[in-house]
């Protein structure tokens, strides 16, 4: 069981899928608030680095946290989202983004992010998100 690292509490997760790949910790303020995830021996693939697919899905976790914070609660749907992965993270690693809101429309919140470990990159993240109700 992974405990929440010194200053971050632990996010309160409700997507059943995400329920299956945390947790995730936070700290700060809605719109500055930064995540961490440790990376587990699960998370991993047969090489012992962090999955592709699980640095994609910590992103849409924690982009989609920092969205839902920035709209205060607005139901979205991830639209597009862009990786470029870096350098490679491994078990026991944890994993650090500080999410950027770029841009803000009626219907439309654009993030971004800088995934990291021990403040070097291993993967940088854009992303469109759509709210529900609005054209």
């Amino acid at each position: 069981m992974t405990t929440a690292p010194e200053g971050f509490t632990e996010v309160r997760l409700v997507d059943p899928f995400e329920l299956h790949v945390g947790p995730a910790f936070s700290q700060g303020e809605t719109g500055t608030k930064r995540y961490a995830f440790q990376v587990q021996a699960h998370h991993c693939n047969l090489r012992g680095v962090m999955h592709g697919g699980m640095l994609m899905t910590l992103a849409d976790l924690t982009l989609g946290q920092a969205v839902w914070d920035v709209t205060d609660r607005a139901h979205s749907v991830t639209l597009n989202m862009q990786h470029q992965f870096i350098k490679a993270a491994n078990e026991g690693d944890w994993i650090e983004v500080v999410p950027e809101l770029t841009r803000r429309t009626r219907a439309f919140v654009f993030m971004r992010g800088d995934f990291t470990v021990n403040g070097e990159i291993v993967m940088t993240t854009s992303s469109v998100w759509k709210l529900l109700g609005q054209d």
